[in-house]
């Protein structure tokens, strides 16, 4: 009788530590695969969004026409709350007393591709007027088309101004009734819309805009 208890005394014992080294090991896949997901849902500030959502405050401006007077030419601009790639705030306050030039692109257009190395060469030129606020709006993300991520295309054009992700439904496009790519739009200290203008622009026809503008 105690050889047949110690026999199960021993097989009782063997149970219990092979249960043991179960149970750690199972421990330790739980705690590889928690791992796992929190790196995937790192919200850290260094990640990026390439649309962020954009709140409009206003009337939205009617679509430019192909051609004829603009319709929107002194009407009041909506203002934008938005954000950076990075989601660092960014906005457009118009009646705030600055006048603002909003550059509508999109990383997979060939004639954006083609119009922001003029607009860096416009700034390098130290023709800017020193009142002038300018903010990149990128906006028509797909991520199926050339240049994607915006985030990073805007990097590698070496735009130098600040950029608002435009949100997933093209809020702020619609907002200011953008019809083709580059787009612009200057408006006024008095919050006003001064031009817009769609389509690839030179340097010295982008002067000869802005100083109207800006004059009116």
């Amino acid at each position: 009788m105690s050889k047949q208890r110690a026999k199960k005394s021993s097989n009782n014992g063997r149970l219990v530590i092979i249960g043991v080294v179960v149970a750690i090991a199972v421990a330790l896949i739980v705690a590889v695969l928690a791992g796992g997901d929190s790196s995937d849902d790192d919200t850290s500030s260094g990640d990026v969004a390439q649309n962020q959502p954009v709140l409009v405050d206003g009337a939205m401006l009617e679509r430019l026409p192909d051609d004829g007077s603009d319709p929107a030419v002194g009407m009041a601009a909506p203002a934008l709350t938005g954000a950076s790639f990075d989601g660092s705030p960014l906005s457009v306050t118009p009646g705030d007393g600055k006048p603002y030039m909003l550059v509508f692109l999109a990383h997979w257009c060939p004639h954006c591709n083609a119009e922001v190395p003029r607009l860096i060469e416009w700034k390098e030129s130290g023709a800017v007027p020193a009142d002038l606020i300018v903010i990149g709006v990128s906006t028509g993300v797909a991520s199926d088309r050339p240049n994607y991520p915006p985030s990073q295309w805007v990097i590698d054009k070496g735009w130098p101004w600040p950029v608002m992700a435009d949100s997933v439904n093209m809020d702020a496009a619609a907002a200011y009734g953008l019809s083709g790519y580059p787009f612009f739009t200057i408006v006024g200290a008095d919050g006003n819309v001064k031009v817009r203008v769609s389509g690839e622009v030179e340097v010295d026809a982008l002067n000869e805009i802005v100083s109207d503008a800006l004059a009116s």
